[in-house]
């Protein structure tokens, strides 16, 4: 695994990229970007790197992994709420659980802009990739801003998973970009939520879910909401599904 320091208009990042065992396939590695890195990267490293030993009978590929973090220890950094929130005048927000105000937020835009400019560019340069096969991972937050990248420019990536995304944000503002540029060139698109009423994650993640497989019935798209999981248990339960059937989308025969 190898380490990089990216610098930010906001605050600076942590780029952490692992490279597969295997040398890249003609086409090249299929790519994962995997925000929230300091929570998320080794446990979907150690997964991918198991799994994909038997590519052929887990649906999980030998893949670049360039995980999108914060040079601090814990998991979720303050920084995370302005990366993927998007901007807004004014927000409307509840209260925290703890009763602590809400971080500064708003700059999806420019996260979004750090990705298109500096991320995808730099791993473009530096490793041989598959451009037809690169996926952005996001949970909660990470999960809203997710969606912000596929309803703002959505061929950035090819493939997006989008994990208990936060909806509710803001009045559910993600939602008036919905219907501002056509998906139909997307290759795969798989959501998940957890059974729970909380903020009705589960109730306007399957909605989203049935108006976009209404709207692009020849998209890739499927919902999975396990039972018994919570918000954070969700993640692992759902990984292996959500990269399986992301992989199968890859080789329909309709793009």
């Amino acid at each position: 695994m190898t380490t990089y320091l990216l610098n930010g208009k906001h605050h600076d990042y942590q780029l952490k990229i692992a490279v597969p065992d295997q040398s890249p396939p003609e086409k090249g590695y299929p790519v994962l970007y995997i925000l929230d890195s300091n929570a998320y990267f080794t446990m979907f490293h150690e997964m991918i790197r198991l799994q994909s030993r038997r590519a052929e009978r887990t649906g999980v590929e030998p893949m670049l992994l360039v995980g999108i973090g914060y040079q601090e220890e814990k998991p979720f950094s303050p920084f995370r709420v302005y990366d993927f929130t998007p901007p807004a005048g004014q927000a409307e927000l509840p209260d925290r659980p703890d009763g602590t105000p809400w971080p500064e937020h708003g700059g999806a835009a420019d996260f979004l802009q750090l990705l298109q400019g500096q991320v995808l560019p730099y791993v473009q340069q530096h490793y041989t990739i598959d451009q037809q096969k690169q996926t952005l991972f996001g949970h909660s937050l990470g999960g809203l801003f997710a969606l912000y990248a596929l309803f703002q420019e959505p061929v950035l990536f090819s493939h997006y998973f989008v994990c208990s995304p936060s909806i509710w944000w803001n009045q559910q503002a993600i939602l008036s970009w919905e219907n501002k540029h056509d998906l139909s060139a997307v290759k795969g698109l798989f959501i998940a939520a957890e059974q729970v009423a909380k903020q009705g994650m589960y109730d306007r993640a399957l909605s989203l879910y049935e108006r976009l497989s209404t709207a692009y019935p020849k998209v890739p798209i499927d919902f999975s909401s396990p039972e018994g999981e919570n918000h954070m248990s969700i993640v692992p339960t759902v990984f292996s599904r959500g990269m399986r059937f992301l992989h199968e989308a890859s080789y329909e025969g309709t793009f």
